[in-house]
């Protein structure tokens, strides 16, 4: 009896001592954090040391969503409040931290890092996505589904080519024996199975000068898993009209 409460006393100090850092750690990280925030562009410094705050920002939060895994359920208020973009899915098990690193001009270069629980462990890795676009995406949205018995995850993402130039993508994700695949496949269409839907939305094309729809972005309907994306015509004008995938209990199948 004595040695069963002195191991849950240790499993209890333990998680007290980790929640207890959880705000330490924050802090140190909003601290590397503050020097990529553009507020500080007054600085004359600002952009000889933005690529170095960016680096070290990147392995710090490595470094820390890595060794504790209650970094994976924090909410990091101070820092979604100085701009990072702090994305979690619905079962808790997967996190995708972005930024805008303000190193890309009008084409905006965003950093992610991957946070995820395999095996009762914490991993985090940073990854470069890749769009057809140039420009490194931000995540925004993670919806989960389950395909055969397997979990997987709908990552919304997109990226800022230019001011009036955007990239929509959303992306399947799963958790492979501890290993985050990037290119697990479950969106059926004419040229097989997929790992993305993606378009382009050109505001800057003649075609869209008059056109008044604001409402271009990815849309998804949990309940009757469907994902709809706006149909847009080749010479760059957005509809109204959307086109719709919905989930057939292995992949998502045009309607």
């Amino acid at each position: 009896m004595k040695k069963i409460l002195v191991i849950v006393l240790f499993l209890l100090t333990t998680h007290y001592t980790f929640a207890q850092k959880l705000p330490e750690i924050e802090k140190k990280l909003n601290a590397v954090f503050q020097k990529i925030n553009p507020e500080n562009q007054s600085n004359p410094d600002y952009y000889d040391t933005l690529e170095t705050a960016n680096t070290q920002f990147e392995k710090l939060l490595l470094q820390y969503t890595a060794s504790n895994r209650e970094t994976l359920h924090y909410d990091f208020n101070a820092l979604k409040k100085n701009g990072l973009i702090i994305t979690t899915s619905e079962d808790g098990k997967f996190r995708i931290y972005s930024w805008d690193s303000w190193t890309g001009g009008t084409m905006h270069d965003f950093k992610n890092v991957f946070q995820y629980e395999g095996d009762k462990k914490v991993y985090s890795e940073a990854t470069e996505t890749e769009n057809e676009g140039d420009g490194q995406s931000f995540y925004h949205q993670i919806n989960d589904i389950l395909s055969q018995n397997k979990k997987y995850y709908l990552a919304q993402n997109t990226a800022i080519l230019s001011s009036g130039l955007s990239y929509h993508s959303i992306k399947v994700f799963s958790i492979d024996e501890a290993k985050l695949n990037h290119n697990a496949k479950l969106i059926k269409t004419q040229s097989g199975i997929k790992n993305q839907l993606g378009y382009e939305v050109d505001l800057t094309a003649s075609s869209n000068r008059d056109n008044e729809i604001t409402n271009y972005d990815i849309e998804y309907d949990p309940k009757n898993k469907i994902i709809s994306i706006p149909l847009i015509l080749d010479n760059s004008k957005i509809t109204e009209k959307k086109i719709h995938y919905q989930f057939k209990g292995k992949y998502f199948e045009k309607m």
